[in-house]
């Protein structure tokens, strides 16, 4: 249980980090420095006013200074990150894997939110998740071959680079034929489309679903690809109807569903089968 802890109260640190990013990453500022400072008043945040969650409850989720309410989204990221983190440490304990697949929830966290805020996220995210992907599949791949006898194909760097080919290509394709039937619906509608509204997916879409196959392979691609749709439909309805907009933050849903994906994905796979 103590192990547990530990992961948890890491996992809550983590989450604060993020939040730093999530806030600075999209308007190129320094995640180092300054220090935290309330959005609104601007002071800086006293480091016993900083502690995850439970600062924000012992404040009642107001600066202490300017009393201006703080958002919901910081402790919000902070729990989600630690229950992500202590689920896959309870699946995979201190490993290599524990590692990979923190790294890549943890951006999906990030990006996640970002996308809600400025429905756009800096390219590089993913791109860095890629390029860790393939690293770590580097590493498995030296410790195949010093093992021998392991047939070219199936090293996992030249799986790794097949599977993000695949992800991003399959993105790229279904990219061309949506934006193509939106920008007919937006015909039919009579409508003047501003940049970006006749876009079906984005193209940091398209990086992610790159970064999806890196990570966790042609299967899961695509049951994320299809999965994704089902679980942002809700809020797809409300946007349509109540806010009248086409531009809806899709990179959330993909990531919900890369979670249920990454737990029950053999399980869909089986059944759809």
């Amino acid at each position: 249980m103590l192990d547990l802890a530990i992961v948890f109260v890491v996992g809550l640190s983590v989450g604060s980090f993020l939040n730093v990013c999530i806030a600075r990453l999209p308007e190129n500022k320094s995640i180092v420095k300054p220090s935290s400072f309330c959005p609104h008043c601007k002071k800086a945040i006293n480091w016993y006013d900083n502690i995850p969650v439970l600062s924000y409850l012992f404040l009642m989720g107001k600066c202490r200074f300017c009393k201006k309410r703080i958002s919901i989204v910081y402790p919000a990221v902070e729990l989600i990150t630690a229950f992500v983190l202590l689920f896959l440490y309870n699946q995979f304990g201190l490993s290599l894997d524990l590692f990979k697949y923190g790294i890549l929830f943890i951006l999906l966290i990030v990006v996640s939110f970002i996308d809600i805020k400025y429905h756009a996220i800096p390219a590089y995210l993913c791109i860095l998740g890629i390029s860790l992907a393939v690293f770590l599949s580097l590493i498995s791949t030296i410790k195949a071959i010093k093992q021998g006898g392991v047939d070219l194909g199936l090293l996992p760097v030249v799986i790794t680079v097949k599977n993000l080919i695949f992800g991003l290509g399959f993105a790229y394709l279904f990219k061309l034929f949506g934006d193509f039937f939106m920008g007919i619906y937006l015909g039919f509608q009579k409508k003047d489309s501003i940049e970006g509204e006749t876009e079906s997916l984005g193209l940091g879409d398209v990086d992610f679903m790159g970064m999806i196959g890196a990570f966790l392979g042609v299967k899961a691609v695509i049951l994320v690809f299809f999965l994704a749709p089902f679980v942002a439909l809700a809020y797809t309805v409300f946007a349509l109807i109540f806010k009248k907009s086409h531009l809806i933050p899709y990179l959330p849903y993909l990531s919900i569903a890369t979670f249920i994906v990454f737990v029950w994905g053999n399980n869909i796979w089986n059944f759809i089968l």
